[in-house]
């Protein structure tokens, strides 16, 4: 009767065990993020821009300041831009020579000219005078602590227009003069557009 009574508490006790044991089981969910590179320009302000020559002194001095176009540049890269025009234009056979329209920088964003971003042009008496050709305008700071990849808070700028100022690279005849030697045929409305190439460094 004893050794009865032993078997019947011993399986209530095994059963107790089976009731508050607890079963689990996994798995997983796997996650890829991918990271693409972005390579962004933006004209924010300033993209039509007219010099108007209307008195003896621009037509001798030039226009110091035209206006200023402000652009964004967003990249997950190093990149650097360039910039081009055609002579402008009368419609007809009348050119005003590309390189009377220069153009100086300005950082507006947290990288700067002389660290994160170089540019050879950053004050009118050192404007570029634009040509058919690709110029490089702003790149990466060579030897800089860091690149200039970034978004549009980083990397903004003003672009500032000067043009018969015969300042930099510029033409260095006024337009005045040009008018007189005939390289300017007439006077009237010429027109061209300037074409900025963004480009990822590798």
């Amino acid at each position: 009767m004893k050794k009865f009574t032993l078997i019947i508490v011993l399986g209530i006790s095994l059963m107790s065990g089976k009731i508050f044991a607890q079963d689990t089981d996994t798995d997983v969910v796997n996650f890829t993020a991918i990271l693409s590179s972005v390579l962004n320009l933006n004209v924010t302000g300033g993209q039509d821009q007219t010099a108007t020559f209307d008195t003896p002194d621009k037509y001798n001095l030039g226009i110091d300041a035209v206006g200023t176009t402000t652009i964004t540049i967003e990249s997950t890269a190093d990149w650097d831009l360039k910039i081009n025009a055609a002579d402008f234009s009368d419609g007809g056979t009348n050119i005003i020579p590309i390189d009377n329209l220069g153009v100086w920088c300005e950082a507006t964003g947290t990288h700067l000219i002389g660290t994160e971003v170089g540019c050879d042009f950053t004050a009118l008496a050192t404007s570029m005078g634009l040509t058919a050709t690709d110029q490089t305008l702003l790149n990466v700071q060579t030897g800089g602590p860091e690149g200039n990849g970034g978004d549009a808070s980083d990397n903004a700028f003003n672009l500032n227009w000067t043009m018969g100022t015969m300042q930099g690279s510029m033409n260095t005849l006024s337009v005045f003069q040009q008018l007189s030697n005939g390289t300017i045929g007439a006077l009237g409305t010429y027109t061209t557009t300037v074409n900025l190439t963004l480009t990822a460094l590798p």
